[in-house]
Formats: structure tokens, sequence, C-alpha cells
């Protein structure tokens, strides 16, 4: 419904739509966030690693492991790769959805699981472009729900669960929040922040504990 709204939006403003007052006042636009998208790592490591024999749901997994390893990098992105853009061990992208310009260590691992991927660059200005990567989009979203079911990981995963797993686990492991936000290619703070899964009472417990205890305060 955001889509909707952002596009309807443009199309006013370009003269395409009729302005309609209120239009969207009584639809939820927000972000819901309850909606858990990130995996907890037992579930992550079992669709990046976990044995599958079908060459199909092994380049799935690959693609996926790819996307979690150069930091939560979309799909979209991912498509449009290039290890030309690697200098001195650092890949230098910008985002194709905001443009920002978003600078990724990468190791030897890293580079040859691209290289065995053999992604090829699309053109989303062209109409063929754009539809050839909708395709390759639904196409991996179905590989997914395919591996997680072979491999019976029950929850649901799309192309941003990766993205979302990424972030969440850089956060569980102490990783500050501006780092994160500029390993996503975020421009706003409070857009790495909804991708945040919360800590549940347990963590929180042990946190608050480690800071009393430097007051020696149980």
């Amino acid at each position: 419904m955001r889509m909707l709204r952002a596009i309807y939006n443009k199309a006013v403003m370009a003269g395409l739509a009729r302005f309609v007052f209120n239009l969207f006042h009584d639809v939820f636009t927000g972000i819901d966030r309850n909606h858990k998208k990130a995996l907890d790592e037992s579930n992550l490591k079992e669709i990046l690693t976990g044995e599958v024999k079908s060459l199909a749901l092994k380049r799935v997994q690959l693609m996926a492991a790819a996307m979690y390893r150069l930091c939560g990098m979309p799909f979209v992105d991912l498509q449009h790769l290039s290890l030309n853009s690697v200098v001195d061990g650092v890949l230098k992208y910008n985002r194709q959805k905001t443009g920002n310009s978003v600078n990724i260590p990468i190791n030897r691992d890293s580079c040859n699981l691209i290289k065995h991927l053999h992604l090829s660059n699309i053109d989303l200005s062209t109409e063929s472009g754009y539809r050839h990567y909708q395709s390759l989009l639904r196409n991996f979203n179905a590989g997914l729900k395919r591996l997680a079911d072979t491999l019976g990981v029950t929850v649901h995963i799309s192309s941003y669960t990766f993205r979302h797993s990424w972030a969440t686990n850089a956060l569980r492991h102490h990783v500050p929040v501006e780092v994160i936000s500029s390993a996503l290619g975020h421009s706003d703070i409070r857009t790495t922040q909804i991708y945040l899964k919360g800590f549940d009472a347990a963590e929180i417990g042990k946190a608050n504990s480690k800071v009393c205890k430097c007051l020696n305060v149980k």
C-alpha cells in the first residue's frame, strides 16, 4: 500500500491521475513493527548451508548466501553486481532503489561465489529488462519457498529476509546501528531501526545485569 500511494502521488504530480483528497486516509500505509522478517540463527544457518540435491535449489541457496554475506544486499542490487567494482578489496556500488553509495570489504570466497553465480546485468530502464528482472525475482522467491520446504524450515522467507536477518544479527553482535545503516545503504537511520528485530526480555535482562555490574548492583 505504501508503494501504491507513492505511485499515485507521482502520477498526480505528473498530471496522469486525478487528485482525490485524503484518498489513503483510512488505509494503513505504515510499517507493521511487530512483523518479524528476520530469521533466527538456527533457521538462517539451515537455509544457507543445509544440504540440497537439486541444482536449481542449490543456486537459490548460493544467491541467498551471497546476499547475506554482502551485508544484506537486496536482490535487485545483486543482479547488477559486477566484480569490476571491486577496488583494493572493497566492493563499491550504488543502490538501485536510492542511488546511495555503499562500500563493502569483500574477501576471496565472496568473489568466487559471485563468479560462480554468473550474474547478468539487467537494464531496468527498458520494459524488457524490467520484465526480466520481475521474472527473476518471482522465480527466486518461489525457489526460496521450495528450499525452506525441503529443509524443513516452516517460517516464511523472501528475498528481503536475508537483509533483515543480516541487520538483526549485526545488532545482536553489538555492531553500532550507524555502521549497520551505512552497510545497508540507508539515508536515514530511522529506516534501519525499522529493520531491526526487537530483543526479548531475557536478552534485555542480561544486558541490564552487565550494565549494573560495574556498580556492584545486582
